[in-house]
């Protein structure tokens, strides 16, 4: 989402941004206790893995990114907190990522680059083969139907956020052709079945800002 500007970005068009990242972290560290390793994806810019970082010292990271320039900046922001040592970077996609098993697993804003066309579920499959049993994974995704007047509806709510908090004209109109030409949305009872599909259960909602998910499932 709007690379050029990842910190502001997400913050503009996200209700809530910031608090779904701290209730990840929450949720992680009930789940997987002081020690662990964590695989996150898409982690370019590297809000996330700084958030869970500061969380808990004893937690370890694979950071998987296909943006060069995205990795770098999250290891700028990793570098920042003193927190470099303990993060491994991969160039790529799931597929590029080690099998593990993870103690979890997040993917924040990425799935809506991944199409319903077979590719999600095989992505969500690849993330499931890399968990240890019962492990969590965090996803923050869009849902909506795509092409419908739900869709519209959602999509106005998205633009008239983004300008109440201040998003310049450029980039609501840069971040409404993205939404629109660019990412892959499905609904909440697609995405749940994606996930049961793909072999992970006990899927709840533990946030939500407009058309923006977060789930906690178990592997």
């Amino acid at each position: 989402m709007l690379t050029g500007n990842y910190e502001q970005a997400p913050r503009w068009f996200i209700p809530g941004y910031d608090v779904s990242h701290a209730i990840a972290a929450v949720l992680l560290r009930d789940r997987i206790g002081e020690r662990g390793q964590i695989l996150v994806l898409a982690a370019g810019g590297g809000v996330e893995m700084s958030v869970f970082a500061r969380e808990c010292p004893g937690w370890s990271f694979i950071g998987v990114d296909p943006s060069v320039e995205m990795l770098r900046q999250a290891r700028a922001r990793l570098d920042s907190i003193g927190a470099s040592d303990r993060v491994s970077w991969i160039h790529g996609e799931i597929r590029n990522a080690p099998l593990g098993p993870f103690d979890a697993t997040t993917a924040f804003l990425m799935m809506n680059f991944v199409p319903d066309d077979g590719q999600r579920l095989a992505t969500l499959r690849e993330i499931h083969a890399r968990l240890k049993p019962g492990a969590p994974f965090l996803m923050i995704a869009g849902c909506s139907d795509q092409g419908s007047t739900q869709f519209e509806d959602d999509l106005r709510l998205y633009v008239a956020f983004g300008r109440r908090s201040g998003a310049p004209a450029e980039a609501v109109q840069v971040a409404t052709k993205m939404q629109r030409e660019n990412l892959h949305y499905v609904t909440v009872e697609r995405e749940k079945a994606l996930l049961a599909e793909a072999g992970f259960s006990d899927t709840r909602q533990f946030y939500s800002g407009l058309w923006v998910y977060g789930w906690i499932s178990r592997a």
